[in-house]
């Protein structure tokens, strides 16, 4: 470990491509803690003047909630899989692939709870579900108590591709002017937990992110109570 740590910080080797060559090669053959291995990386990145660009902060699309209603109400009209699955997508803020794996067994019907396993990162969490979305994957199940919540007639699991399809078609079917995908779900409901008073924290929580930083973006799309107390003190005038 002192041999590679050596590597990584002398300055003054200017054959770079052959430094890379053997940590590479070290980190190969040696078990390195995660702390060890950031710490690695990032003396190879100042030591080769190596400069990461930055990616763009763009906005991520959403739907407003005419826009919302507009939408549910076409996926209802497809077909009653396809109804459930946008509107549990929009009122769970569950990524596609995790509503794809949930399983009966995970939900907590008296609980008013879901439980998701090994979401992004092999994290669990907890989600709170309304009780309109639970009685309406209730009636989805038809007494079933187990296999998967959102699984075929003969108890098989939808790919993530083909759910992605499903929400997609109802989506371009909207025409709406902005690009959308499945994952505008979760956008949405993130921007309806702010506009409805949770904090950032809180939803960085329900969404299952490591870090409330990567929930901050949310508050440029939607200013949920600030627009109301900035309204309510320009009408004062």
């Amino acid at each position: 470990m002192k041999h590679i740590y050596a590597v990584a910080k002398n300055p003054n080797n200017k054959n770079h491509s052959k430094s890379i060559s053997e940590i590479v090669e070290i980190v190969k053959n040696k078990s390195l803690s995660p702390t060890e291995f950031r710490y690695i990386c990032s003396q190879v990145r100042i030591n080769c003047k190596l400069v990461i660009p930055k990616r763009p902060k763009s906005l991520p699309n959403y739907l407003t909630a005419s826009e919302m209603y507009l939408f549910l109400e076409k996926a209802h009209k497809k077909d009653n899989l396809t109804g459930l699955l946008a509107e549990f997508l929009t009122f769970t803020g569950l990524r596609i692939a995790e509503a794809t794996d949930l399983m009966v067994q995970d939900i907590d019907f008296d609980a008013n709870q879901l439980k998701v396993i090994n979401g992004k990162g092999g994290k669990d969490r907890f989600v709170p579900v309304t009780s309109n979305i639970l009685q309406k994957i209730k009636l989805h199940l038809n007494k079933r108590t187990k296999g998967y919540v959102f699984g075929k007639k003969n108890g098989t699991q939808y790919s993530k591709r083909a759910f992605q399809k499903r929400i997609k078609g109802v989506l371009l079917s909207c025409n709406f002017t902005k690009n959308l995908s499945t994952h505008s779900l979760r956008h949405t409901f993130a921007c309806v937990c702010l506009a409805r008073g949770l904090d950032l924290k809180q939803i960085s929580i329900l969404l299952g992110h490591d870090s409330v930083k990567s929930t901050e973006i949310y508050a440029k799309l939607e200013l949920g109570t600030i627009k109301e107390q900035f309204l309510h003190l320009m009408d004062k005038r």
